[in-house]
């Protein structure tokens, strides 16, 4: 039944008691399987709300993961596995080209495990959307972290970091100035509260320095439900840069301008989204 499949995504499909009798990694050989989406399953491995099934838990997703020696893409977005990201990245055989830890709420602890971690160098597509919500810590000082060692990741492609109460763009214009991401094509800092001219900086020196970018997507604020001067800013930014094949997009209901290249269709498809 495997046979022709790369994949298994199961977003959504409660795990939670998966721990018990779930047959996948011992009736099944698995060597099929590259890429596995567990965004959503309720497999929260954590201490305290459940304290006898944590370990149990936790014991049975590294079972799983370390069954799965060709896995190059896991997602375990939406997950609270609060602590235990360092052991659960480590289970995993071989250093994975694709992860997505989208809601995950990162510890200082989860943080040191990530950037830690053998994976950091063979990273093509990241996802660290509203990992850093404030409540084990100060959000913005944990942003600008991962940001800092996310420079580490020289062959990234996507790097998704909505949502992580960034107030600046230091780190992310260090990152282009330095060519830490030659192979960028897409970053995705939307419902960040920068500022316009954070915006606008970002932006010429993200186009100055990578050509490979192909889609921005950028905070937008609003003033009494309108589009704001980021709008403009953006599009005077994207025009002086040169990039003929970009255009801009905005979304209001999203709070987001989109700078992208229409003939580009193969970014249009997010990891196990």
């Amino acid at each position: 039944m495997s046979q022709g499949l790369s994949g298994l995504c199961l977003k959504g499909v409660d795990l939670s008691l998966a721990w018990v009798n779930w047959p996948l990694c011992h009736s099944w050989s698995c060597d099929w399987l590259t890429a596995l989406g567990l965004h959503d399953c309720s497999l929260d491995v954590f201490h305290g709300v459940r304290p006898r099934g944590h370990a149990r838990r936790l014991r049975w997703l590294i079972r799983l993961l370390t069954s799965l020696p060709n896995l190059s893409a896991l997602d375990l977005g939406d997950n609270y596995l609060a602590d235990n990201l360092g052991v659960i990245l480590d289970a995993v055989q071989r250093p994975l080209e694709r992860l997505r830890l989208a809601c995950c709420d990162f510890t200082d602890a989860d943080i040191d495990s990530l950037v830690s971690s053998r994976h950091m160098t063979s990273l093509r597509e990241l996802d660290t959307e509203s990992c850093t919500s404030g409540l084990h810590g100060d959000a913005e000082v944990m942003s600008r972290r991962l940001l800092r060692e996310f420079h580490r990741c020289s062959v990234l492609r996507s790097l998704h970091f909505a949502n992580n109460s960034l107030t600046d763009a230091n780190e992310l214009c260090e990152a282009f100035s330095s060519r830490s991401w030659p192979t960028l094509e897409s970053l995705d800092i939307s419902l960040n509260p920068l500022s316009v001219a954070e915006v606008t900086r970002l932006l010429r020196v993200a186009l100055a320095s990578c050509r490979s970018l192909q889609r921005l997507c950028l905070p937008m604020e609003l003033v009494s439900g309108q589009h704001s001067a980021a709008v403009t800013a953006v599009c005077k930014s994207v025009a002086e840069s040169g990039r003929q094949d970009l255009i801009v997009k905005a979304v209001p209901d999203d709070r987001t301008i989109v700078v992208f290249d229409t003939s580009n269709s193969e970014l249009e498809i997010p990891f196990f989204q």
